[in-house]
């Protein structure tokens, strides 16, 4: 048996797994990345990266990469399918982040993208390496692999099973997901269009005989999806003239597909495992959460799962944090992952709404593109900027800022760097108001992460009456905020809730 008990084995190559590999490996962390199948695949489940998720990708150094692949779309729009005439457009350029658009990028872009990162940081996917067994003891976990070599045990610190919806991670460690059959069935392509609506918007078109929806894609490409009644059995994908002929109907004859790049038949599932930390296993993603599509919610979740486990266990992993630390994941993203898991099913009970229900819906979706109020918390909730830990343990608050612990770090109007620019030095940021005790901040802190002074449109945000300081987690989120920046604030913060061992300062 060969022991690299100090590296994270993650289990999946697809975006969140990814996204967690070139963080731990930012962080300093020993990572391999297996995954089952032999090639990259072509089949694109995630096109929708939303504001949060692009924060993220731009502090890993690869948001430049996904946008020349993608297209930004600024809105939404519902269509009467009938008449072809607008009934909504939910505006997105209201969004508080400097990514106030939804970015359509097929997922093996995505995919291609983060393995290239992956590589520049010595973290190589292997493929055609698939997990077949797993035990685990407070020391570590053994697992056994196989690949066209044959099998081998290896023992690991740590195991992430990003290894989507049927997840062998999830079953290894004894676990389901909980939840079931939704009712609802999708007919889908990625094709070349020919439409003569701009590429501008990602579309829903309302109609009698069932939804349909248009994102675009980089060139010409776009995904198609429409609600079906339950496919014949053993029949896999629809055919191109089946999409077609749906989208003649309810798309008002403006959309005419060319060759597909992909057919597919999905169902509408809505579940969640009961815990996502297994004493050295842990679960993100479709493995621990899965659900409707609608809102674009799947893979920008699992994205921001692996960010909250990824700065934590790059704590424990190098034995500089108490390995409690880990229990926060947990404690903070499952009641996240039950939120999308009941937002998505509304959202799909609301999309797919048929007679009287129907018109209660358009009425909704009329308020939600004429009331600049509801249209902002509309967009943020979709964009996952409104996501906190507030009541986490992790997050501590004291005196009168503005701002809250727990909350999103916000990038306010007239601050010139914004946040995630701040956090592509891997670690903590540790933003301070005044300059007394800036020396000795940045001795307790030590390598962990950076101190920057604040601007004054960032001091007028938080709210800081004189001094004050801001702890950013390397996920983008407030963990300390305080009116005072003074030195055994934060050590107290760091030794006490984060269970890490800091120097003494002078």
């Amino acid at each position: 048996m060969n022991a690299t008990s100090d590296t994270v084995l993650v289990v999946g190559a697809g975006p969140v797994g990814l996204t967690a590999a070139v963080q731990l490996a930012r962080l300093g962390v020993a990572v391999r990345v297996i995954e089952a199948l032999e090639q990259p695949t072509t089949e694109s489940r995630a096109v929708g990266v939303h504001a949060r998720s692009l924060e993220m990708l731009a502090s890993l150094g690869v948001l430049d990469r996904l946008e020349a692949l993608g297209r930004r779309i600024p809105a939404l729009d519902v269509i009467d399918g009938r008449t072809g005439r607008s009934r909504n457009r939910l505006d997105l350029s209201d969004t508080a982040s400097r990514h106030p658009y939804v970015l359509d990028v097929a997922q093996p872009d995505t995919e291609a993208v983060l393995a290239e990162r992956a590589a520049e940081l010595g973290v190589v996917v292997e493929r055609g390496v698939t997990l077949t067994a797993l035990t685990q003891d407070d020391d570590g976990v053994d697992v056994t692999l196989r690949s066209a070599d044959g099998e081998s045990t290896v023992r690991y610190g740590w195991v992430l099973g990003a290894d989507g919806g049927h997840s062998t991670t999830r079953r290894l460690v004894g676990t389901k997901l909980d939840g079931g059959f939704h009712g609802q069935h999708f007919a889908m392509a990625d094709a070349d269009v020919e439409t003569s609506y701009a590429p501008d918007a990602i579309r829903m078109f309302t109609h009698p005989d069932g939804m349909g929806m248009l994102f675009p894609l980089a060139g010409d490409r776009a995904r198609i999806m429409f609600l079906v009644d339950t496919p014949p059995e053993g029949k896999t994908a629809p055919t191109l003239a089946e999409m077609q002929a749906m989208a003649d109907v309810r798309m008002g004859g403006a959309v005419t597909m060319g060759t597909p790049r992909w057919l597919t038949y999905f169902e509408v599932h809505h579940a969640q495992v009961p815990q996502y930390r297994f004493g050295r296993v842990f679960l993100a993603g479709d493995a621990a959460h899965i659900h409707s599509p609608a809102g674009a919610q799947g893979m920008n979740t699992g994205i921001q799962d692996a960010a909250n486990l990824a700065w934590k266990l790059a704590l424990v992993a190098q034995g500089r944090a108490d390995a409690a630390l880990l229990d926060s994941y947990n404690d903070e993203r499952h009641p996240v992952g039950a939120m999308v898991v009941r937002t998505t099913t509304t959202l799909t009970d609301v999309g797919t709404a048929s007679g009287p229900q129907a018109a209660l819906r358009n009425v909704a979706m009329y308020l939600v593109g004429h009331v600049p109020a509801i249209r902002n918390v509309v967009g943020s909730t979709m964009a996952e900027l409104t996501i906190n830990y507030r009541d986490s343990a992790l997050s501590v608050h004291h005196g009168r800022a503005a701002v809250k612990a727990g909350n999103h770090a916000p990038d306010p109007e007239g601050t010139a760097v914004a946040i995630e620019d701040l956090l592509t030095t891997p670690g903590f940021l540790l933003v301070v108001s005044g300059a007394e005790h800036e020396a000795a901040l940045r001795e307790v802190l030590g390598d962990l992460g950076q101190v920057v002074t604040a601007d004054t449109a960032l001091v007028r945000a938080y709210g800081w009456p004189i001094d004050g300081m801001a702890l950013i987690r390397p996920d983008g989120y407030l963990g300390l905020v305080a009116d005072s920046a003074h030195p055994d604030v934060l050590r107290d913060y760091l030794a006490t809730t984060l269970r890490i061992a800091v120097p003494s300062w002078s």
